[in-house]
């Protein structure tokens, strides 16, 4: 358990959001590349318990799974953030394309998920159930809205950075995260740890992995035009302990 309060303490440190650096230009990407690669856990990984549930078990269960440190074989990592940090040109918003949220059995579907500055969030409730988004960038509350049963609500993302989101109709297990982006150069990896990021104009940037327990590490990557650059990421699961 020390190892994994050592995780909780350094995950909230690390930095949460991406500082936009300078108004993002949208382009025309006619030959960009692509970079690809995965992300794993590497160390002793510490078992992480089921949360236990509360209220509305008939549907819910006993449990919901502890989805902070989700891993699969050979410690591919699920649920980190793959992002460009200093891209200030590229391929445009997709802001006709939503990102979606939903509640189903009492947790947040994904868990982690990308999206641009300019797109919509759309958090569904397939409970039967009353559910409620608290989205948190920092300490700054930009939306708590009631999501009611079969309903679906959506709100603009216009602010770049990490944003918390819980429940706070009494599901106190309920978290997850959303890393809004000022361009389209972000993504999550899947449960292989993969992760792609195309249309990229040739150059030199760097890619920045962020875990919600496991911190962030940095890459310098460079870009040719149409060609594929794979790039792996290890992150160590055992953090030292904050001082």
């Amino acid at each position: 358990m020390r190892g994994l309060r050592a995780l909780l303490v350094i995950s909230s440190v690390v930095v949460v959001g991406q500082p936009a650096a300078g108004a993002y230009r949208e382009m025309d990407v006619t030959n960009g590349g692509t970079i690809t690669g995965h992300v794993r856990a590497v160390g002793d990984l510490p078992a992480l318990p089921p949360q236990p549930v509360f209220k509305q078990q008939e549907t819910c269960g006993t449990t919901v799974p502890d989805e902070r440190l989700v891993t699969g074989p050979h410690g591919a990592l699920r649920y980190a953030v793959v992002s460009l940090t200093d891209i200030t040109a590229g391929k445009a918003v997709p802001r006709d394309r939503p990102v979606a949220l939903d509640n189903v059995k009492c947790a947040f579907v994904p868990h982690v998920a990308a999206a641009s500055v300019g797109q919509m969030l759309t958090i569904h409730n397939s409970d039967p159930f009353l559910h409620d988004a608290h989205a948190l960038l920092g300490e700054r509350t930009l939306f708590n809205v009631a999501v009611p049963k079969g309903m679906t609500v959506r709100k603009p993302l216009a602010y770049a950075g990490l944003i918390h989101l819980n429940c706070n109709v009494r599901h106190t297990w309920m978290h997850a995260y959303l890393f809004v982006a000022e361009h389209p150069y972000d993504t999550v990896t899947d449960a292989a740890g993969q992760f792609v990021i195309d249309g990229i104009p040739p150059g030199t940037y760097t890619l920045r992995v962020w875990h919600e327990l496991l911190g962030s590490t940095e890459r310098q990557v460079t870009v040719e035009a149409g060609k594929a650059t794979t790039v792996d990421v290890d992150l160590q699961a055992v953090a030292a302990e904050a001082p």
